[in-house]
């Protein structure tokens, strides 16, 4: 058996934990052998469908902007492009979990790798036979949006030959990941990866869109990763708000503390609202509520004030008239 599946996993939800079990079952219909990496405990029955597991006690982040990239939600009215959609950089810990699988692979005599995420369901286990049988030229096979270098990665689906993998993919490096990011534009954890395969030569890269429905499910953006909400600077008015897209089936009563001062509003299934919070030198202090538990809070001293204007903010379309 010469091809490891390796599959990085947290799932602090149940939700979370059935979407692992049902990419693990997907997995095992190609007869490989699989590695399981999670930086939460994962429930023995789900660990016994695997030949190896790995739990990992640190799930090491970073809050440091950054290292954030930009996200964008656009209407035809505006767009809001901030870096703090999200709310943590998880590319170390994320890293720790390639080094690991690097590492078994080598010393266990793998000859190819193939990393999915968790929360994806592998329908047709002929892309990894693909994808392997490509791996006889290439020395990586990754995915982007349009199939050429230059494209955003697709992180959930890559496969590697295991005596090829570049240095910093195998070895963990917090250093190097943190001088890295803060070089890159735009800063997204995939455009290192991206950077690494290619550097280290005779890349694949496919599109995305061959990544159908029938053959491979994407996973979805979970509630608690809280990428459907933000905070940003209108600079029209001179103020800070939040701008939150409901993504629950059912109501939610958002709660915000700002300074001393409580703000409610009810954010309506797949609908997004924004709630002005004030003006931005009276604003010191933030924390978001959703009636069960803090989602997120913020201090909000002069100087991240003059970062925040600039790496969270709103641009109005002009209109024609």
């Amino acid at each position: 058996m010469r091809d490891l599946i390796f599959i990085t996993a947290h799932c602090p939800t149940t939700e979370q934990v059935d979407r692992l079990e049902k990419c693990v079952d997907s997995i095992t219909k190609t007869g490989h052998h699989i590695l399981l990496i999670s930086h939460t405990h994962i429930p023995i029955h789900i660990q016994n469908k695997c030949q190896y597991y790995f739990y990992d006690y640190l799930n090491e982040t970073s809050d440091d902007y950054d290292l954030l990239g930009y996200n964008n939600y656009a209407t035809n009215d505006f767009i809001i492009q901030s870096r703090f959609f999200m709310k943590k950089f998880y590319g170390f810990a994320i890293y720790r979990m390639f080094s690991m699988a690097s590492q078994i692979a080598i010393n266990f005599g793998y000859d190819k790798l193939h990393h999915i995420e968790y929360d994806c369901e592998l329908l047709d286990k002929t892309i990894i036979d693909e994808h392997s049988s490509l791996l006889e030229t290439y020395n990586s096979v990754l995915y982007t949006n349009d199939g050429t270098p230059e494209g955003f990665l697709f992180g959930s689906l890559k496969s590697f030959k295991v005596n090829s993998l570049p240095e910093m993919f195998k070895t963990y490096n917090k250093d190097y990941i943190e001088s890295e990011m803060k070089k890159i534009e735009p800063n997204h954890l995939e455009f290192l990866t991206k950077k690494l395969f290619i550097d280290s030569g005779n890349v694949l890269f496919k599109n995305d869109k061959e990544l159908s429905k029938q053959r491979f499910a994407k996973g979805p953006k979970f509630y608690e990763r809280g990428v459907h909400y933000t905070l940003y600077y209108n600079s029209v008015n001179n103020t800070i708000n939040i701008f939150y897209l409901a993504t629950k089936s059912d109501d939610e009563n958002i709660v915000v503390i700002v300074n001393d001062k409580v703000v409610r509003f009810k954010a309506l299934p797949n609908q997004w609202h924004i709630q002005r919070l004030g003006l931005l030198e009276d604003v010191n202090y933030v924390r978001i509520d959703n009636s069960n538990k803090c989602l997120y809070e913020k201090s909000f001293d002069d100087e991240f004030k003059k970062v925040f204007v600039n790496k969270s903010y709103i641009t109005f379309y002009e209109k024609n008239n």
